[in-house]
């Protein structure tokens, strides 16, 4: 069974929404403690923002976003802008991305992952913002692949253990490659 975009709700996480996180049942551990434990406490305290995704009221997924840097040297030689002055790029980061594990592979991630999307041209509109980051789980890598995302360099040699692969798509050179009339609108306003 697939869920469709209408049958979802997007809402931003508040105390009313608190009885719901027990609900959520993932896999990932780390994942599942931070929406319990850690998501409301990090929104109030200004530090990230949660949006939970529920199925005929049922939470089925969430994913936390966050401001973040990437170094243009993290970038492949074919995404990096030679006429960009600067040592970084202002991204908008995916902190944390989940689907309930009894709704995994019905669609349910590519959607919340086209919301990110629509949320990142809204917030392009106010500040400079040109690429989404992620630092995926090993076994997520595959999923934002599908997206285009890339592999940013890293230094093996720095890194003792690889618990994650830092990822990232440049959303203004992909939307150029598509159509500058492409709209996200259905998924903003959900």
């Amino acid at each position: 069974m697939s869920a469709s975009l209408d049958d979802l709700e997007f809402v931003v996480l508040t105390a009313d929404h608190l009885h719901h996180l027990p609900t959520f049942k993932c896999k990932n551990h780390e994942l599942l403690n931070f929406l319990t434990e850690d998501a409301y406490q990090n929104q109030q305290d200004r530090i990230s923002v949660t949006r939970l995704v529920f199925l005929h009221g049922h939470l089925v997924g969430y994913f936390t976003r966050v401001t973040d840097v990437i170094k243009k040297t993290k970038l492949v030689e074919g995404d990096r802008d030679p006429g960009y002055i600067y040592s970084t790029f202002p991204t908008l980061k995916i902190a944390r991305f989940a689907t309930h594990q009894e709704f995994e592979r019905q669609g349910i991630g590519r959607y919340m992952l086209l919301k990110i999307f629509a949320i990142w041209i809204r917030l392009a509109a106010y500040i400079g913002c040109r690429i989404i980051t992620v630092d995926a789980k090993p076994d997520a890598v595959g999923f934002y692949k599908k997206f285009d995302f890339h592999e940013a360099i890293v230094d093996l040699k720095k890194i003792k253990v690889r618990d994650t692969v830092p990822l990232y798509i440049d959303i203004h050179k992909e939307l150029e490659r598509i159509g500058k009339n492409v709209s996200l609108s259905d998924y903003d306003h959900r």
